[in-house]
């Protein structure tokens, strides 16, 4: 006779291959994050996720975690026995804690770091990143209604991003920590596998991980103590915003490795890189973008929707958006006096712009300072070459 373990293994293995969404494939900056994004799309495989074995002491804790899939199933439906392997080992940590905001049922399963644990590491072109943190939620719904499942139109993007004590989360989160993400959904329930930079080096101070509904970091959802480096939830915040303090033991921590990676987010990885000489491709993208202005912007490109953004400036001025488009992911950080030092409502500033492999692939930063004071962050790209 079958043991309840048995049983409950038996009937909780999936067995049919769920929908896989990249969320989030994520550099600092715009053209850096396309080619990863390139890259991760190419090899869908390539997707890494990873999350201690939960297993609950006691009867009611062991019946919550039971009802969401065994995490070296998820592994295996990825094809990663790495991973599998790393749920089980010592190094995985146990969380299985839960948070109830914004209409959703959020809990952080476990997580695990570690160096080449997954069969499929992240590259940027220049480097592989191979000294992750995984880390494994479930999104449920409060009234108990099933999530949808990614590839239905209904389904909306979940954010999810380690945070370190002492760092301006606005400017130290996925984004800035190469993070990776995939969502699937199985029997109503949203599996979120998150993937980023090893964080155990910053084990020594408070570290954190939130989860919103939506695609970005929201500066609204949390607090930021400058002079401590406190994070904190916003209790008048209107929605998700569930934020979890991780476990972690300080002694892994590594205060050289932590600094100098710091220094690599502040600096730019590739700032030390010699400068190529332009190519063809680049005369044409400058003798184009020489012929626009910000009077006649949008005449000659169009807005793509999905990128606009509209944010007050904090507290000094700073002022942040973030953005994930089928071109590309990345984030902008910026200070309004900087961008109108005349403060005139109305005014447009194109603020920069990216390409990859040709001019169809041409992305301009633009921003406009509204009557509120509020500033508009759009993405255009020129009429010429919009696809219709």
């Amino acid at each position: 006779m079958k043991n309840i373990d048995d049983i409950l293994k038996q009937a909780l293995t999936p067995t049919e291959k769920p929908d896989f969404w990249v969320n989030q494939n994520i550099l600092s900056k715009a053209k850096e994050a396309h080619q990863m994004k390139q890259k991760r799309l190419k090899t869908m495989a390539a997707a890494a996720l990873s999350a201690a074995l939960i297993l609950g002491i006691g009867s009611l804790t062991i019946y919550a975690a039971r009802k969401f899939l065994l995490l070296e199933h998820i592994a295996e439906e990825i094809k990663d026995p790495k991973l599998a392997a790393a749920f089980k080992s010592k190094d995985a940590v146990s969380i299985n804690e839960t948070q109830s905001y914004g209409g959703y049922d959020v809990t952080l399963m476990g997580m695990v770091s570690g160096k080449s644990i997954s069969e499929f590491l992240v590259s940027d072109g220049n480097e592989v990143h191979d000294d992750r943190t995984y880390a494994v939620m479930a999104i449920e719904k409060s009234d108990m209604s099933p999530m949808p499942s990614t590839s239905d139109d209904s389904y909306s993007a979940f954010f999810a991003s380690p945070l370190i004590e002492g760092l301006n989360p606005a400017f130290y989160n996925a984004f800035t920590f190469q993070g990776t993400c995939i969502a699937m959904e199985k029997d109503g329930i949203l599996y979120h596998i998150l993937d980023c930079d090893n964080i155990e080096y910053f084990a020594d101070r408070s570290l954190y991980f939130c989860v919103l509904e939506g695609s970005f970091y929201n500066s609204e959802a949390y607090t930021f103590d400058e002079a401590t480096g406190h994070i904190a939830r916003n209790e008048d915040f209107d929605g998700l915003n569930a934020l979890f303090s991780l476990p972690l033991d300080p002694k892994k921590a590594d205060p050289d490795k932590a600094a100098e990676y710091l220094k690599q987010i502040d600096e730019g990885q590739n700032a030390d890189e010699p400068k190529d000489e332009p190519t063809d491709l680049d005369r044409e993208v400058e003798a184009f973008m020489e012929t626009i202005t910000p009077e006649n912007l949008p005449e000659r490109a169009t807005p793509i929707e999905k990128s606009r953004q509209t944010a007050m400036p904090g507290e000094n001025g700073n002022l942040e958006f973030s953005y994930q488009l089928e071109e590309g992911s990345g984030s902008k950080s910026t200070d309004i006096d900087s961008l109108f030092p005349e403060k005139k409502p109305g005014t447009t500033v194109i603020d920069g712009y990216s390409y990859e492999d040709s001019l169809s692939s041409l992305l301009i930063s633009a921003y406009t300072l509204n009557e509120d004071g509020s500033v508009t962050f759009i993405i255009y790209k020129p009429n010429e070459i919009q696809p219709k």
